[in-house]
């Protein structure tokens, strides 16, 4: 049986926050080691905002894994980056949407693959004469999970024990907050190893027509009729597109739904 092309190769990854940790498990699957790049992440953004994040996440997580790569003089390279926040389907729930890259310079591919979760812990409150702070600490699952308190001096991350709580609190704070960097967010940290486990099983899958690393969904097929008025709605996902990352063979898997309902139908439910 031929061997996987990435099998004994080592990679790059880029992170200040022990994200090695929890997506080496999964890597090591392919058998592929990852080598910590000493490189400042923050330096392309944080979650506290003293450093703004410029472009997406795809692309600040490409820009990672290159400064990755560049560092260890390594041909692969990994990243991860995190949004938090509204999520964008359902804005009064919070969700966290984790973006991973690979980078293959010897073959001259990217993949890239995303994760969105709803099970997050992103606790955020003004600290002002009402404040509960009981209840916000259960809320925030703490000191499970580490907090950020703010103040007009300075910003306090990664506590998480009780002293250093009240020695932050004592501190004129403004606002405290879930510290959603990895290694103080163990919700977080099974978001990552979701998207590290779906990244790996795409990588083991090698293009039919080239036998190139990576092949996997790219696109949806749209377009299905209503089961009521027959109307046809272009926007409803009919299937996939798998692709490969290096030439132009594709494959499509239509889905089992052969029809929308009059709900989504934009005739039937305008």
């Amino acid at each position: 049986m031929k061997l996987h092309p990435y099998r004994g190769s080592t990679a790059a990854i880029a992170t200040k926050h022990l994200k090695e940790q929890i997506i080496a498990p999964q890597f090591a699957q392919l058998e592929i080691a990852l080598q910590v790049a000493q490189v400042d992440t923050d330096l392309l953004g944080t979650f506290t905002g003293e450093t703004e994040r410029v472009g997406t996440p795809k692309e600040v997580a490409l820009r990672k894994a290159r400064l990755g790569m560049q560092a260890t003089g390594l041909p692969y390279g990994i990243a991860s980056e995190g949004s938090i926040g509204p999520d964008p389907m359902v804005p009064f729930l919070s969700s966290d949407i984790e973006c991973l890259v690979w980078v293959d310079d010897l073959l001259g591919i990217e993949i890239v693959e995303f994760y969105r979760s709803m099970e997050i812990v992103a606790a955020h409150a003004e600290i002002d004469s009402g404040f509960d702070l009981e209840g916000f600490l259960k809320k925030a699952d703490f000191p499970n999970h580490g907090l950020i308190v703010k103040s007009k001096e300075r910003i306090t991350k990664g506590i998480t024990n009780r002293a250093d709580l009240e020695k932050a609190l004592a501190d004129n704070p403004i606002s405290i907050e879930s510290d959603l960097r990895s290694q103080f967010s163990p919700s977080r940290q099974k978001n990552i190893a979701a998207v590290s486990q779906q990244l790996v099983g795409r990588l083991a899958v090698l293009c039919k027509q080239c036998q190139t690393p990576g092949f996997g969904v790219v696109g949806n097929l749209y377009g299905l009729e209503c089961v009521e008025c027959k109307n046809f709605v272009e926007r409803a996902v009919r299937g996939k597109v798998l692709g490969c990352a290096k030439c132009d063979y594709k494959e499509e898997i239509e889905n089992e739904r052969e029809f929308v309902q009059p709900a989504d139908c934009d005739y039937c439910n305008p």
